[in-house]
């Protein structure tokens, strides 16, 4: 196994493959829906959650059609689909639950994360120690705003973190697409 990342051109060409043509107008979008969610972040959290109980409703149909075509289904092989069906409904029903869920959701990430952070100098021989133990608390931080502010905090909270992410990713792309054969300086 090559423990050696790989040289920035073979990145770039990879991108450029899976993403071809389409990398700027997806890094504008994501840009976009970032500012938008930075703006109006109970929008964006809103939009998220929306589009989270559309996926488990979506997943729930289509695992129950494809449970319908055979006959030879047990009755605890319909307990996924209707599962998924339900939790997508409760969220459709009831969003700012499925917010606040998301937000707890969001402290266990940033808490294993900053674990992760905490604990990965070790594995790199102490190589970026203060950058993996700053990340880590800044982890710790997050998480702690999303705790002291919960529940009703994750109506702000999701959105502005969900925006930022975007809004970064969409920077990155921008950037990536301009290191491209054929992007603009």
């Amino acid at each position: 196994m090559n423990n050696m990342p790989p040289d920035f051109a073979t990145l770039i060409s990879e991108e450029q493959k899976r993403l071809g043509k389409y990398i700027r107008p997806v890094a504008i979008l994501l840009i976009v829906v970032g500012l938008v969610g930075l703006i109006s972040p109970v929008f964006l959290s809103t939009l998220t959650i929306g589009l989270i109980a559309a996926l488990l409703i979506l997943g729930g149909a289509f695992w129950s059609v494809h449970l319908l075509g055979d006959s030879d289904r047990h009755f605890s092989d319909w307990l996924r689909p209707l599962l998924l069906l339900i939790t997508g409904l409760i969220i459709v029903w009831e969003p700012a639950a499925g917010i606040a869920s998301l937000g707890l959701l969001f402290i266990l990430y940033f808490l294993l994360d900053a674990y992760r952070n905490f604990t990965a100098h070790q594995r790199s021989g102490g190589i970026g120690r203060p950058w993996f133990i700053f990340s880590g608390v800044v982890d710790v931080f997050i998480a702690l705003l999303f705790l002291v502010t919960w529940p009703k905090g994750s109506l702000v909270l999701v959105g502005i973190f969900v925006g930022i992410n975007l809004f970064f990713d969409g920077i990155a792309l921008l950037l990536l697409s301009r290191a491209m054969p054929g992007g603009k300086p």
